[in-house]
């Protein structure tokens, strides 16, 4: 007779493959993972998750240059292949850890055997979030101080001149920067640490008005002259080079902008109940947020066009673009203090989003959700300290691939997200859902077709395209 425990290590042998180990930690067995109100509900917090402050900062600039509405359907037909199957088995993973039972609000995944790295990959997941988090504060802090100098009119008169020495400026002095990024903290770990029903409630206030404030530029935009002008360019797809860039960069926009990744989407299943598909909500998911890209990025550039400028991409349509606009448009700062806060808006869904699968993790044990928030929090703004100070008083600058990079270790913090903290994650999530023994679609709960079809693309599909996105960031993201 073979003993108990030789039996448990034959069930794990290498030749059944990988097998995903799945454990519902808790300190109190008689508490209930706390699901979603509604579907509806959990709808608006997953798409704000999605929505991040890429999304709308970098779409003007490729609706400008990659041919408008060929961009749009080239971004939409990534987003289905890449995006939609590794959303899908997030939210099939997280909803098969949750399975309505006793969690206590805290999972664990581990994998039992066939590499250890596998046991690591949620964390890389967790620590990208929080690294992306970091980043994307430090830049909220400075969108605060900007929506604030909008609304008193500081750039009513603004010129490039102006603008760069504002920005010099702001970045010359820590002090402000990091009372605006500790706001910016206050109101994100507020809602971090209330958990399911917090961030649900900021998500059923915030992202309906953030369609809205969009909806309401773009109404704007149509009643100046300029707006039926530029509208052929970024609506009727346009004729572009032929050497792949295109692609490249749709692909860019549909990892980084979502923030796949950070497995967000599976912290967030765990809350699901059972009796949402997961596969018809990851769609319902990646085409809601390829409509609020292009509304946002659609109603952003129109007013771009209509002050006579182009938009730029990334940081430089947040702080040379919008304060231009705000000096040559009519009611223009009202309009760029509505830009900022949309984009405000967008950073906070997403960071909190960001911060779950850490905030899980750590909660793992038993730790409360308020002690670990009040935790993440100080190690954020200890982390946004660092990164202020390295612009001014610890400021150095480097070649990366041929680029410039002045910003210290801002520019590190996000080299390191982008090229392997992020690609570990997806990547490495994609390969170990995708090829598991026991993997994240249930059996019962999926067409057999549509199952495999699922499976093959995390498989083979994702791990490319994190490929390709590893090769192509340092010339298109960094």
């Amino acid at each position: 007779m073979v003993p108990k425990d030789r039996r448990r290590r034959k069930a794990y042998s290498p030749g059944e493959g990988i097998r995903l180990e799945f454990r519902l930690m808790s300190s109190s067995p008689a508490k209930s993972v706390a699901l979603w109100s509604s579907p509806s509900r959990f709808f608006l917090a997953a798409l704000g998750a999605l929505a991040g402050m890429d999304t709308f900062s970098e779409f003007p600039y490729l609706l400008a240059h990659y041919g408008g509405g060929t961009f749009v359907v080239v971004y939409v037909l990534v987003l289905l292949m890449v995006a939609w199957p590794l959303l899908a088995a997030e939210l099939a993973l997280g909803r098969r850890v949750s399975g309505d039972g006793p969690a206590g609000g805290a999972i664990t995944i581990t994998q039992a055997i066939a590499g250890r790295p596998w046991r690591w990959t949620l964390w890389a997941a967790a620590l990208g979030g929080f690294v992306m988090f970091c980043y994307v504060a430090v830049v909220a802090g400075w969108i605060l101080s900007y929506l604030h100098t909008a609304l008193t009119g500081g750039f009513r008169a603004a010129t490039p001149a102006y603008i760069e020495v504002y920005f010099t400026q702001l970045a010359a002095r820590p002090g402000p920067s990091l009372v605006w990024e500790a706001l910016f903290l206050v109101l994100v770990f507020s809602v971090v640490a209330g958990g399911v029903r917090a961030i649900e409630h900021l998500s059923y206030l915030v992202m309906p008005g953030l369609l809205g404030l969009f909806a309401a530029l773009l109404v704007f935009a149509a009643t100046l002259g300029s707006f039926f002008v530029a509208a052929p360019t970024l609506l009727v797809p346009q004729p572009v080079p032929s050497d792949g860039v295109l692609v490249l960069a749709a692909l860019s926009q549909a990892f980084f902008g979502p923030g796949l990744g950070t497995a967000s989407l599976l912290a967030y299943g765990v809350s699901l109940r059972s009796s949402i598909s997961p596969g018809r909500t990851a769609l319902a998911l990646v085409l809601a947020q390829a409509f609020v890209a292009w509304l946002g990025g659609f109603a952003l550039a129109s007013l771009v066009y209509a002050t006579g400028l182009r938009p730029l991409a990334g940081g430089g349509f947040l702080f040379e673009t919008l304060p231009l606009m705000a000096a040559r448009l009519p009611h223009g700062a009202l309009v760029a203090a509505l830009c900022y806060l949309g984009l405000l808006s967008a950073v906070w869904l997403s960071g909190v989003a960001w911060l779950e699968p850490a905030m899980q993790l750590l909660t793992a044990h038993g730790r409360s959700r308020g002690r670990t928030a009040v935790g993440l929090a100080f190690a954020a703004f200890v982390m946004g300290v660092i990164l202020t100070l390295s612009l001014k008083s610890w400021a150095f600058s480097f070649t990366f691939f041929g680029r410039l990079k002045t910003l210290g270790l801002l520019d590190v913090l996000m080299i390191f997200a982008v090229n392997v903290l992020l690609p570990w994650g997806a990547g490495g999530l994609s390969v170990l859902m995708g090829w598991a023994s026991d993997g994240p679609f249930d059996r019962h709960g999926a067409r057999r077709g549509a199952r495999l079809l699922w499976l093959w693309a995390l498989r083979l599909l994702v791990p490319a395209a994190v490929l390709a996105i590893i090769l192509s960031a340092p010339r298109l993201v960094l």
